[in-house]
This record gives C-alpha cells, sequence and structure tokens, in this order.
C-alpha cells in the first residue's frame, strides 16, 4: 500500500480514495470508501488516460464491467459501481482484505498439499461457474487470486472473453502471463476459452506447492517458446491427489484436459474444509497485511476483519434508506427520484406503477404520475439479464441463479421465485395472459416453464450460453450463443427451427423487424434473417462493433456503435437512410425509438438525444450525462442512471416543471 500521490484524484464517484493498492497494464487501483451510512471499502481501478483515449482499447474496459457485473457469484469480489463514459473510466468492486497468493507464497514459502487442494476446491467452483455463464478469465495466475483466511477470490477481469464477442480482444490470445498460458493461448493462434483457464488453474496450484511456475526463462520470448515445445515443470510437487490433478490439467492437447466442472467434482469428493488449514508462516503473512491496514485505517480495520472471518456468510451492500438529497430538475422532467444505487436496467411501466431495478437486486415501485416510491423488494443478490415485461408482471433473473416473477396489485408487489440450476444470463417472455411462459436461459441450456405455476414446459440441454435477450417471434423464440450461431425454437415443445453461423455475434442480441430478425456480427455486418425459416434477407455493414440493443420501428432499424457513430438501415434492403454521431465519438449507453415513432432517443456523453427517425437532424437534447438506461413512454420517456437517479421527461412544453418529494424509504420496506 503506497500514500496517494499528487496528481492522483481524491474522489471518484460516491469513493474516496485512501491510497494505491497496486497497478497494471491499463491503469492503476486505489483503495476506496464508500459514503456513509454503508462506508463499504472498494477496490477501484482508474484506467490510465492514453488507454481511455484509444478507440481500440476503451471497449475493452467495457467488456470488463460487463464480465464483471455478469460474472458475480462466491469466489468474485462484487461489482458496486463504474462509469466506463468518464474521461478516465472506473470501476469499483468490493475489497477483499488479503495479500494475492503470489505475495503469500514468496513470503511463506510453498504450501502444503491439503492447503492447496482446499484453495483449489474454492478457485474451481468459481471458475466453473463462470464457465457457466459463459465467461472465461484468460489470465489466470497467482497474482490475480487474493486470498484471506477464508477463502481465495478471483479478480483482474480485462481480458475477460465475452464468449460470443471476440471483437473486444484487441490483440492475440496470447495477452497475459506466459509463464501461467496454456499452450494454446501462448500460440495466439486459437480462442482462449474453457480448456485454457483449466490450464492456468493447475498452473496456479502447482506455484502454490511449490514456489515455481511451470515456464521459467530469461524474458517473455523465452517463456514463451517453452510453453510451446517443452513439458511444464512440475518439480516439487508431491505424491498423491494434487500431483494427480496438476498432470491432468496440464497436459498440452486442450481437448484431454478435463473441465472445471470435472475438475470441481473431483475436489468436491471430501468435505470442504472451513476456514482453508493455512500453515503457520501463512498466518503471519495475514497478520502483517491486518497491521498494515490497522495503521493505515484505524478502527475502521476491524469492520473488514469481521466481514472475512471464516466461515462467516458474506453480506451484500445495501443501498442508502436514509432521505436523499433530491438533485436538481432538469428542464422538461416531470419528476426525480434518486435511489443512490447503480442503475443500467430500462424501467418497466406496468398500468400507473413504474417497476425499477438497482445493479445490486433492489427491485422498486413507483408512482408512475408522481414519482413517489411505494414499495421495495430485496431480491436477494445482483441483477442478470435485465427485466423483461410479462404481461402485466415483470420477470428478472439474478446472479444467483434465481428468477423473479414480480407482479403490481392493490395489495403491494405479488412476489414469486424459481431456482435453475445454473447461473442465469437471459429472460424471455412469450405469450401472453395464461398461457404465457417464461423463457429463460441458465448456464448453456434453455427452459420454458408456466409463469403461475413455474411447472416446465421444455429444456433444452446445449443450446450454448445466450448473450444479449432472447427474442420472442410468436412461434418461435431467437436467442444467439457463443457459438456464434443465432438459434430458433419452437415456442411450444423447444424443437429447433433453424440456426444459422455467424462466426461471432455481438453481445446485443437479435433485434425483431417485421418478418426478420436482425443480428449484428462481431466483425461489424448485420444480417437480417427470416423469423420463420432464418433465410438471410440481406446484409449490411454496421460501420463498427454494435454494443447495445438495436431498436427497429416504421420500417427501419437503428443501431449504434463502439466506434460512436448512429444509423438506420432500411428494412426492406438493409441501405443506410441516414448516419449521425454521439457525442465525442463514443458509443451510446442506451438506444431506442420513442413510443410514436417519430424520433431515436439515445443516451451518450452529453446527454438524453433526440434524433428525427426519418432524417436523423437532432430535434431535442437534455444535459444529463449519467444516464445508462432509457424507456419510452406515452408523451416521453423514463431515464435511469449510473447516479441512482430515475427521471421522467416530458416532450411538452406545458409539464416542464419537476415534482419531487423526500420520502423516508424506511416506510416503504
Amino acid at each position: 500500500m503506497d500514500p496517494l500521490r499528487s496528481d492522483d484524484p481524491r474522489r471518484l464517484g460516491r469513493f474516496g480514495l485512501l491510497c494505491r493498492i497496486g497497478a497494471g497494464g491499463f491503469g492503476e487501483v486505489f483503495l476506496g470508501q464508500e459514503e456513509p451510512p454503508s462506508g463499504r471499502f472498494a477496490a477501484i481501478k482508474l484506467i490510465r488516460a492514453d488507454v481511455a483515449e484509444s478507440e481500440r482499447l476503451r471497449p475493452r474496459f467495457r467488456s470488463e464491467i460487463e464480465a464483471v457485473d455478469r460474472a458475480g457469484g462466491e469466489g468474485i469480489p462484487e461489482l458496486l459501481d463504474a462509469d466506463p463514459a468518464a474521461g478516465r473510466p472506473w470501476l469499483a468492486t468490493r475489497y477483499v482484505p488479503g495479500p494475492s497468493l503470489q505475495r503469500l507464497v514468496d513470503e511463506a514459502g510453498p504450501l502444503p498439499q491439503d492447503t492447496v487442494l482446499a484453495l483449489g476446491h474454492h478457485l474451481a467452483g468459481t471458475l466453473a461457474e463462470l464457465h457457466g455463464s459463459g465467461l472465461y478469465h484468460r489470465d489466470m495466475k497467482p497474482s490475480n487470486v487474493l486470498v484471506t483466511r477464508a477463502r481465495p477470490w478471483i479478480i483482474d477481469f480485462s481480458l475477460v472473453r465475452l464468449a460470443a464477442d471476440p471483437s473486444l480482444t484487441v490483440t492475440a490470445d496470447a495477452m497475459g502471463s506466459f509463464q501461467y498460458a496454456a499452450p494454446e493461448q501462448a500460440s495466439g493462434l486459437g480462442r482462449a476459452q474453457g480448456p485454457a483457464d483449466v490450464f492456468a488453474f493447475a498452473a496456479t496450484l502447482l506455484f502454490a506447492a511449490t514456489g515455481h511456475p511451470p515456464y521459467s526463462g530469461r524474458n517473455q520470448f523465452d517463456i514463451r517458446l517453452r510453453a510451446l515445445t517443452e513439458p511444464p515443470d512440475i518439480s516439487g510437487v508431491p505424491e498423491g491427489p494434487l500431483l494427480e490433478l496438476i498432470t491432468a490439467c496440464l497436459r498440452f492437447t486442450d481437448t484431454e484436459r478435463p473441465s472445471m466442472d470435472e475438475v470441481r467434482a473431483v475436489l468436491t469428493r471430501g468435505a470442504e474444509p472451513v476456514p482453508v488449514p493455512y500453515p503457520a508462516s501463512a498466518l503471519r503473512v495475514f497478520e502483517r497485511h491486518r497491521d498494515a491496514l490497522r495503521a493505515l485505517l484505524g478502527p475502521r480495520a476491524d469492520r473488514l476483519e469481521r466481514e472475512e472471518a471464516p466461515g462467516r456468510e458474506r453480506r451484500r451492500g445495501r443501498p442508502r434508506h436514509d432521505p436523499p438529497e433530491v438533485p436538481p430538475a432538469a428542464v422538461g422532467e416531470q419528476w426525480v427520484w434518486p435511489f443512490h444505487d447503480w442503475i443500467r436496467v430500462p424501467p418497466r411501466l406496468c398500468g400507473n406503477v413504474l417497476l425499477t431495478v438497482t445493479a445490486s437486486g433492489f427491485l422498486y415501485a413507483m408512482d408512475y404520475r408522481s414519482g413517489k416510491p411505494l414499495r421495495c423488494l430485496d431480491l436477494g443478490a445482483p441483477v442478470r439479464g435485465g427485466m423483461v415485461a410479462a404481461d402485466d408482471a415483470v420477470a428478472v433473473g439474478t446472479a444467483d441463479g434465481t428468477v423473479h416473477h414480480v407482479r403490481p396489485g392493490a395489495d403491494g408487489l405479488a412476489h414469486t421465485r424459481h431456482r435453475f440450476p445454473a447461473p442465469v444470463h437471459a429472460v424471455g417472455w412469450a405469450g401472453d395472459g395464461g398461457s404465457g411462459r417464461l423463457v429463460v436461459a441458465a448456464g448453456r441450456g434453455l427452459r420454458a416453464v408456466d409463469a403461475g405455476t413455474w411447472n416446465r414446459r421444455w429444456a433444452v440441454e446445449d443450446v450454448g450460453a445466450v448473450t444479449g435477450r432472447i427474442l420472442p417471434t410468436g412461434t418461435a423464440v431467437v436467442c444467439c450463443t457463443d457459438r456464434g450461431s443465432v438459434r430458433a425454437l419452437r415456442t411450444g415443445d423447444g424443437e429447433g427451427l433453424w440456426e444459422v453461423e455467424l462466426g461471432a455475434v455481438c453481445p446485443a442480441g437479435p433485434t425483431a423487424l417485421g418478418d426478420a430478425v436482425v443480428v449484428a456480427g462481431a466483425d461489424g455486418r448485420v444480417e437480417a434473417l427470416h423469423r420463420d425459416s432464418g433465410r438471410r434477407l440481406w446484409s449490411a455493414s454496421a460501420g463498427g462493433t454494435v454494443h447495445v440493443p438495436m431498436a427497429g420501428r416504421a420500417g427501419v432499424v437503428v443501431l449504434a456503435t463502439v466506434e460512436g457513430t448512429v444509423t438506420a438501415l432500411d428494412a426492406g434492403d438493409g441501405r443506410a437512410r441516414w448516419t449521425a454521431r454521439a457525442a465525442a465519438g463514443r458509443g451510446p449507453r442506451a438506444l431506442d425509438v420513442l413510443a410514436d415513432g417519430s424520433a431515436v432517443c439515445l443516451a451518450d456523453e452529453d446527454g438524453i438525444r433526440l434524433l428525427d427517425l426519418a432524417d436523423g437532424r437532432e430535434r431535442r437534447h437534455w444535459d444529463l450525462p449519467a444516464v445508462s438506461a432509457l424507456r419510452p413512454v406515452e408523451g416521453g420517456l423514463v431515464a435511469v442512471g449510473l447516479d441512482g437517479a430515475v427521471r421522467r421527461m416530458s416532450l411538452g412544453g406545458a409539464d416542464a416543471s419537476a415534482t419531487t418529494r423526500a420520502v423516508d424509504l424506511h416506510r416503504i420496506h
């Protein structure tokens, strides 16, 4: 831990910075503390200015934020806040009060076999859940594992592969540390996926047990050559189950290695050791780390120790519940309400009730006319896969593998939930009324259940990890997968109707446009496919990487790219009707079409802009730069933001004044 430098910021978002705790290729990492009353400690990564200005590298940081948020689960520090659109982007995750595994072994020496197996048990479970979500870490190594007395934690998701979006990999797959890289990753010729993580996992355990990596050399070129031509050095690993596991996972050919699920199964045959059985030399390292925290934080360090005590279940942070300060009104704003918790999911309107869900998993019901909060529902885990309308209700997926069905009523919120056997990363709604079904992407499969009874109608186990949204098109359900394909399944029984290979698809998912389904590929092409047969209707250039869902209306599909272009394509032949630029040449955070179909509404660094759907000319602008998601409504739109504010914006001039209320949120829980 080092003191802040004269040119370091003292504050990022709602976090005050305390000291420097690390640095990497893309930026610096600081220890920060959130404003009262939560007072949570955070590890805050601040991206270097030159990286932030790079049109190639800024999308990688957006990818990292999405990956950390989507990964969730035990063993990965939760995302607390982020601002990917700032001049120097940053993200804040929960601070883990422990040294890296690299430092622990450097100072304490190689660890005993039972300690390494216990650490491996936890790490394998975390990586297996990550792979089940369609993500690969791609830079697993001892310096990216933090250890506490309770368990290890995996950090640094800057090289995570969102499996369906190779466009966000700005260099070869060989990025990362060659000392721990699988041969196919060191070669840079193949895509580093699950087997590469298995190799790096075993290489990390090898270091923990012996103090040396599988490959060493004079420089990175020498190490890389050895990784491609020589067997790994496993000397020093004691005979027994650890040696068998490491040998199996370090095989040269990726197809010969076990999957992470198989590794987890091997390591969970015995009882889970709680706490991890560290030797005395390791405990002395923990004591020195704790002493350093106490010297910096004083009595506040005791809170970190209590939260991380062995056997103690980690509690999620909660948003503030004291009456918040109401931000100033903007012109054309009917009301604004701040929840002081990051919001990036578009809200939903059910009658006169507006439902908004925060990133940490709190769903608020608000009176749409006045903006007054009515109810609050704790979903129990961070949100995954957004919030979809389900007739007169909504469905929300959360990081613990749960789908929540919430219906507003006179007596409050009717809430039912169903657990799925794998992490949920997308939810769709097919049908209406009593015949409605929820289609859930969990792990690498799709399942359809009745919304009212949760009875399973069908399941397809090997679709691949769904990326982006699930699109119902009447008799079919269309989705994109990490295999680079677009698939359509029959709504009634899950029978496959068609599949189109695109090589790789963007993470936004498909968009409906008349009889067509429009999908953007990671190579910058936009394909229109017939919704019933999958037949290609037309193909066009997006002019860059599409990163937010497209919007279709009135014979036009509108798309935005990371590079900052906004383009309207003709639904008939895919030709461009007009092209506009987003603020500062950077991709908008959100895009949609007004309810009356007259204009495109987009949120970028300059605020909310309305572009005429016919010619792309700017019609209106609101100076609200923190907006992260939009929901068009009759006569205007509802905007939510990275600052936690929910705003109802009016297109008319008569109701340009803002009406706000400071309600004690204690009363609505």
